[in-house]
């Protein structure tokens, strides 16, 4: 048994490292725990000579040296006692030598964590602190020195050695994680790594694409999380041959082909779509959606009707090269289209569309281990094969269908996603309610770590669209084996449990301050005294406890590729929308597509730009440049990435054609302006340098002598540009050239042409971008191999520098939330305004007419009272029908901002210095503990009831608690 979990249906055998340690280690303490390396050192070394092995490599003596003094050692070090290599290490299967297995044994944790709470429970808090922070010392001591021997062993390009630092990884993630979680950062395999580029190598030998394994650079993860995910074979069911694919460009493309059957004996007639009916709505501007259904004679078809606000259909997502819901000719065999109607009748309702029957049969359970029936909730569906035009004659219909894509997923109830991988996942499954505690209406999964992590794995999240799909969807689902995920039910917040008063104990306990439970905690009776019982019942009992420690961390990777919450906010400003580009850029460097130019259309949505502007052009030349000039606010780092470009030494030529492997700090940007785009640096940063170079000649090799680097026996710089080759290029326009160098690191920069100068401003074009790497004059030629180089001098330049544009930019921002359920917060106040106005208005007429209210006989009240209630459904169904309407209005062709409703969006997108959201979570924040303190129920029902449609609710039920235990407490005074 084990620490860290694995995959339960894995052919993938677990890393394990040869115990290669001679010395054991003996317990020091926190002030000469560095001191043992060089013990150790000696102590190998004289064992490596009386063994016979003087020669031994460097690789392998730093290998058992460091699994002697940082693996052996912080263990011991951690559990107060001198471990024995045999406790860690044994034969494991098929091997014939000791070994210890990266995911540490399972004893080690539980007398670690034992240890530490003995100490926590005896200990007075000042003596208890004196030993964390000794702990704590050693801890960071080691973490710097595997640190610093990760990036040497990057160099060595030693195996041993790198495994021997993961597993001193994994151990020091459990001592960080038993001294404090919540406060001492753990180490993250980033790249430069020799563990990380381990763990990457795996995964590749694993069938993953590397172009997939981008994501890893730009958003970093825990060593026990990637380390489980390396183990993992991405869930296909078709062969797909990744090995010729680079991180820049996956091989394995999908072609449009003719959809399966679901078996391979079943022979059943297409169905098809009545594509005149499509063409009709698409073509008036609205949206089809279908409905299946049966006629008189049993035959499956297919019903098609345009959207309306009210409607609640289910849009498909799935992936094109599984070939079951893809299809040229807006047809699908009957057999999915069965299939397909099973899934979606099987969908349980949500809260917000029960009606009387299920807020009764909310309270009264089912049978265990049963669920209900087929809800039926869901008829109408959108699935591009049946929505979108496929016959050529009608290619304007289809760019009008795609252009409404977007607002397809945002405005549909669920997303459900169709992985053909996910689909064949058997994770077990349990009867589920989407409401907690509710009846069973669904099965969820059991293991959710494997579902998770498939999920993260699964083609579909390796395709472009689908990340603006499952950013717009506000619930994603995806059908498995026998069971669905609700991909916010896998966070375990909500996973359905029977803790009992469990979790709001684990709540109360460290809701409490640590110093204060700490204080109270030495007062108490020695022998009496209590230690708070945190919730750990799942990572004792199992073999793995660490199971839902590396669930919660590849949910959280999981969902800032998905960005599903962060995208539902405006983007007001240039700012808002050049950071959107930024991190779906990022995303998109670990996506493909099999249409190039589909790359800009998907950047410009995410990025809060009008895409239906731009969606009729037909070259990915002049998609980029309209989405950057879009953008108006651009990370400075496009110009130094090595990717295809519009041209060179050209106006408007730095525009990337593609999606660049790069990763953006936000220190240097490109602001578009009325004389170009201007290079700015952030307040406190230093800013780019630029240099005049002395030679007019164009060479894509040279030697560069920068102004303080001219002495000949000092370091130059060796600079390559990254272009091809001279009769491939257009002949240079001006023959004076300079160049910008990144300040950190220095190894890069990019080559401008100067195209005119005007007092201290200079406008470039660009030309490519260079390579850097320090030189050493005092080799010779001849013994670098290298012929000598072009020599290019260089001086420094100061002023304002600006890259050319080619026109003037055209106003392509939307600032729209990309759900209408935005507006919830707002709504709810002007719907209490609205109904306050007509309740005054009632209350006069009716003091005009009748004189007195007291009059008014009893039936009278019951029908007004039933008729105000009515009257907020009234207001409240307008109010949403306006803005719906309102919002869907931006998602059209001619939408634009200085239209019809411009003073709705001025309205709408007014934010005061703080968030109205926030300010309005404060205010009633503040009315639930008043009214709970002063015992006014009315007060706190009125909150509740207010808080449920727009905030969380566990943040409720958490105030709940609070003022509970605050009232309890009141009460001894």
């Amino acid at each position: 048994m084990f620490s860290f979990p694995y995959p339960q249906e894995t052919d993938v055998k677990s890393i394990r490292v040869p115990l290669l340690a001679r010395t054991h280690y003996s317990i020091t303490n926190d002030s000469n725990f560095s001191d043992f390396f060089g013990k150790t050192l000696d102590a190998e070394k004289e064992k490596a000579n009386a063994s016979g092995n003087e020669n031994l490599a460097v690789g392998d003596f730093l290998a058992s040296t460091t699994q002697a003094w940082l693996f052996f050692g912080v263990a011991s070090e951690a559990l107060g006692r001198n471990i024995k290599h045999e406790e860690f290490a044994d034969v494991g299967p098929g091997e014939s030598h000791l070994s210890i297995d990266i995911r540490i044994p399972v004893w080690f944790w539980r007398e670690l964590k034992a240890r530490w709470d003995e100490l926590d429970g005896s200990l007075t808090a000042a003596e208890f602190e004196a030993k964390r922070a000794q702990l704590k010392k050693i801890h960071d001591s080691a973490m710097l020195s595997v640190i610093y021997m990760d990036v040497m062993a990057n160099i060595l390009d030693d195996g041993k050695l790198t495994q021997v630092l993961l597993s001193v990884h994994m151990l020091l993630y459990l001592v960080a994680y038993v001294l404090d979680y919540g406060t001492l950062e753990a180490n993250q395999a980033i790249r430069g790594k020799a563990t990380t580029k381990l763990l990457k190598e795996r995964m590749i030998g694993n069938e993953w694409c590397r172009k997939r394994l981008n994501l890893l650079d730009t958003s970093p993860m825990l060593y026990p999380a990637l380390y489980f995910l390396s183990s993992l074979k991405p869930p296909r069911t078709n062969v797909e041959d990744h090995s010729s694919c680079s991180s820049e460009r996956c091989l394995v493309t999908s072609k449009l082909s003719k959809p399966h059957h679901r078996t391979e004996e079943c022979l059943c007639e297409d169905v098809a779509v009545p594509v005149e009916r499509v063409n009709t709505i698409v073509g008036n501007g609205e949206i089809p959606l279908i409905r299946i259904r049966r006629s008189p004679s049993g035959k499956t078809e297919l019903e098609v009707v345009p959207y309306t606000p009210s409607s609640k259909f289910i849009a498909i997502s799935h992936v094109w090269a599984d070939r079951q819901f893809g299809s040229a000719q807006n047809s699908l065999p009957e057999c999915q289209v069965g299939y397909l109607q099973e899934v979606i009748f099987g969908l349980p309702t949500s809260m917000a569309h029960w009606g009387l029957r299920e807020w009764v049969g909310y309270w009264w359970s089912s049978q265990p281990g049963t669920t209900d029936p087929p809800s039926h909730a869901y008829e109408y569906f959108w699935l591009d094969s049946f929505c979108i035009p496929q016959a050529a004659e009608h290619a304007d219909l289809r760019n009008k269908a795609i252009e409404s894509m977007n607002l397809i997923y945002a405005a549909a109830s669920h997303t459900l996603v169709f992985d053909k991988g996910l689909q064949a996942l058997d994770a077990g499954r349990r009867p589920a309610s989407l409401a907690h505690g509710g009846r069973p209406t669904y099965y969820a999964p059991e293991r959710l770590l494997d579902v998770v992590a498939n999920i993260y794995a699964s083609n579909w999240m390796g395709r472009a669209w689908t990340l603006q799909e499952g950013i717009l969807s506000g619930n994603i689902v995806f059908p498995l084996y026998g069971s669905l995920a609700y991909i916010k039910l896998l966070w375990p917040h909500y996973e359905s449990s029977d803790d009992g008063f469990g979790g709001l104990l684990e709540f109360v306990v460290n809701s409490i301050p640590k110093d204060f439970r700490r204080s109270v905690h030495d007062f108490l009776p020695r022998r009496n005294k209590t230690k708070p019982k945190v919730n750990m019942r799942k990572a004792d009992e199992s073999s793995e406890p660490f199971r839902e420690v590396v669930r919660r961390q590849l949910f959280k990777h999981m969902k800032r590729a998905l960005n599903v919450e962060e995208y539902r906010d405006y983007a007001r400003t240039p700012a808002d929308r050049a950071a959107r580009f930024v991190k779906a850029h990022s995303l998109l460097q670990s996506r493909t597509t099999t249409q190039a130019n589909d790359i800009p259309l998907i950047l410009m949505n995410m990025s809060c730009l009008n895409a239906n502007a731009i969606s009729q052009s037909k070259t990915i030349d002049t998609r980029m440049k309209q989405l950057f000039y879009g953008l108006e606010s651009l990370p400075a780092e496009l110009l130094f990435s090595d990717c295809a470009r519009l041209g060179t030494c050209a106006v408007d030529s730095w525009i990337p054609h593609e999606i660049t492997h790069e990763i953006f700090e936000g220190t240097h940007t490109l602001k578009l302006d009325q004389a170009g785009f201007t290079f700015e640096t952030k307040k406190g940063a230093e800013a780019l340098k630029f240099y005049l170079l002395s030679s007019a000649q164009r060479s894509n090799g040279f030697r560069l002598l920068l102004p303080d680097l001219k002495d000949a026996k000092g370091p130059k710089y060796d600079v390559k540009a990254l272009q091809k080759s001279d009769n491939e290029q257009p002949a240079a326009p001006t023959s004076v050239w300079c160049i910008v160098v990144d300040n950190e690191p220095a190894e890069r920069g990019a080559r401008f042409v100067v195209n005119r100068v005007v007092g201290n401003k200079y406008f470039l074009h660009y030309d490519c971008p260079l390579r850097l790497t320090k030189t050493d004059d005092l080799k010779s030629p001849s013994d670098s191999g290298q012929k000598l180089k072009h020599e290019i001098g260089a001086v420094r330049l100061s002023g304002d520098f600006i890259i050319e544009r080619s026109h003037e930019p055209q106003d392509l921002s939307i600032s729209r939330p990309q759900n209408p359920e935005k507006y919830s917060d707002r709504l709810i106040v002007i719907t209490q305004a609205v109904c306050g106005v007509l309740t005054f208005v009632e209350r006069y007429l009716m003091r005009a007419l009748w004189g007195d209210e007291n009059s008014m006989s009893t039936i009278f009240y019951i029908l007004y009272g039933l008729y105000s209630f009515k009257k907020r459904l009234w207001v409240e169904e307008a109010l949403r029908g306006f803005v719906h309407h309102a919002w869907m209005a931006t998602y059209q062709p001619d939408w634009s901002p200085h239209g019809r409703w411009k003073w709705f969006w001025k309205l709408s997108n007014w934010e005061p210095p703080v968030a109205f959201s926030t300010m309005n979570k404060w205010m009633c924040t503040f009315v639930f503990f008043a009214s709970f303190l002063m015992r006014n129920w009315t007060g706190v029902l009125t909150v509740t009831l207010y808080w449920l449609p727009l905030f969380d609710k566990q943040e409720l039920a958490n105030m709940y608690v609070i003022a509970t235990v605050t009232m309890a407490v009141l009460s001894f005074f």
